[in-house]
């Protein structure tokens, strides 16, 4: 009994020793991969989860400004793709509102947004394993691709590929979570949102589907090295 108390005040006192943890999270910059989607008017049946799944890449930079806030920047890329989800009907019905049915290509896109850290290490705290951290922002994408259509006569459904791009503002969203290595590195998860207002990342403007704007969604594997000095 008495060296179970003795195991609890050792506890307790551990808990209140102020070097326990420190604020010691640096600069760092990282690189990520990992699956994503896109959610627009020509990209599948997404009730019916039939929609291409295909790999998105990202290099950002984390500049920290006090232990709760970092300030994120991100440039990435997404290889995008309609697939092969509509009837010959609904795609000729595509095609004569004059709007591509199809369409394949890539997107890329840069960002800038804060991060806040939701448990950082902080003195006299015990330090968290999994660290986990939120953010809000701004950026601008520019989306590369070869879109499809058919060219509809008396005789015979044609079908035009032909180059188009698009480009505008967006809105990302991300939540992540992070574990520091021995090394001066973390490993961690990330989870991307990307919200575009205009409705311009696939080239087709039909609105036939249930939340009027693009988005595209990412889910990726980090691995970040921390640069530049030490912050206590």
């Amino acid at each position: 009994m008495k060296s179970f108390a003795s195991f609890l005040i050792c506890i307790f006192l551990l808990s209140m020793n102020p070097i326990l943890a420190q604020d010691s999270r640096t600069d760092r910059i990282g690189i990520g991969v990992g699956p994503s989607f896109m959610y627009g008017d020509n990209t599948g049946v997404h009730s019916k989860f039939k929609f291409k799944v295909l790999p998105a890449l990202s290099l950002d930079y984390h500049r920290k400004i006090n232990p709760f806030f970092d300030v994120k920047g991100t440039l990435g890329w997404q290889l995008v793709s309609s697939g092969d989800h509509y009837t010959q009907e609904l795609k000729e019905s595509i095609s004569n509102a004059n709007q591509p049915y199809g369409f394949s290509g890539s997107v890329l896109f840069g960002d800038i947004m804060p991060i806040y850290h939701f448990n950082p290490n902080l003195s006299g705290y015990i330090p968290s394993l999994i660290k986990v951290y939120s953010g809000l922002g701004l950026g601008y994408f520019y989306s590369s691709r070869t879109d499809e259509k058919f060219i509809l006569d008396e005789s015979m459904n044609r079908i035009e590929s032909y180059k188009a791009s698009d480009s505008g503002i967006y809105i990302p969203f991300r939540v992540g979570a992070f574990k520091d290595l021995k090394s001066d590195a973390d490993i961690g998860l990330e989870a991307t949102f990307i919200y575009s207002p205009f409705s311009e990342l696939d080239g087709n403007d039909l609105q036939q589907k249930r939340i009027s704007a693009d988005m595209l969604m990412q889910f990726q594997f980090f691995y970040r090295v921390h640069i530049g000095q030490r912050y206590r």
